[in-house]
């Protein structure tokens, strides 16, 4: 029997999915309660109604020390960014377990990036990954630097049409056969800011859905960084 089978065996056996699913709103209940006495809103403002949990996979572990485990992670979404082509999770939670079928350890961790946009954040990691030539007037890879900024500004701007139309030339720019290829670490950081700032205009209603659709922003996106994927 091969070590996937051995695992999903083992997972049935202790119903490892359904306990971790169980155990979330617990996890979640004492985090919450702990936060509340320090001050600390622990779910940053968000509405925990909104919140999706789906089994996400398991993972057969071993650390330096020749220890095992099994863990079960569960993915959570926000119903803000929920359904065809919105599957950003804003957190997970892991439940670890020996192979004994005992409990370890469990880890619930939330990233409301997708759904609050931290534009410093991403500010912050695209300037440490610009090659700094792509600053020359005279290279071809200045069209596409110039557009990344211009989404940056109009979006600070509250000018979130115009920032869409910049996403939408960064995306003609690296889809342009013949363009020369953008360096993949920059360009990474690039479309993570895309498609945040795609989720955050279509969350909130700020750009009209048409011209979402008709772009096809997302969709292209996600092409862009399954190409970077298979590269790597």
């Amino acid at each position: 029997m091969d070590i996937q089978n051995q695992i999903l065996e083992f997972a049935e056996k202790h119903s490892l999915k359904e306990k971790a699913l169980a155990s979330i709103d617990e996890v979640m209940d004492a985090s919450i309660e702990s936060d509340n006495e320090i001050g600390i809103d622990f779910l940053d403002g968000n509405d925990r109604a909104d919140l999706i949990f789906e089994f996400g996979r398991f993972e057969f572990q071993i650390d330096r020390n020749d220890n095992c485990k099994i863990v079960t992670k569960i993915n959570i979404y926000s119903k803000k960014l929920y359904g065809p082509n919105f599957d950003v999770p804003v957190g997970y939670y892991e439940e670890w377990t020996d192979l004994q079928g005992e409990y370890l350890d469990e880890f619930l961790i939330f990233d409301w990036t997708p759904v609050n946009l931290n534009i410093d954040y991403h500010i912050e990691r695209i300037n440490k990954t610009v090659p700094q030539r792509y600053f020359r007037r005279n290279i071809p890879e200045y069209e596409f630097a110039t557009y990344v900024n211009h989404v940056i500004s109009l979006f600070q701007g509250k000018q979130f049409d115009g920032a869409i139309v910049f996403v939408k030339r960064c995306l003609d720019y690296v889809e342009k056969e013949g363009n020369k290829r953008i360096e993949e670490e920059y360009l990474s950081e690039c479309l993570e800011l895309f498609q945040r700032v795609y989720h955050f205009v279509k969350n909130d209603k700020l750009v009209e859905p048409e011209t979402l659709d008709k772009h096809r922003i997302n969709e292209r996106i996600k092409n862009e960084k399954l190409t970077i994927a298979k590269k790597s």
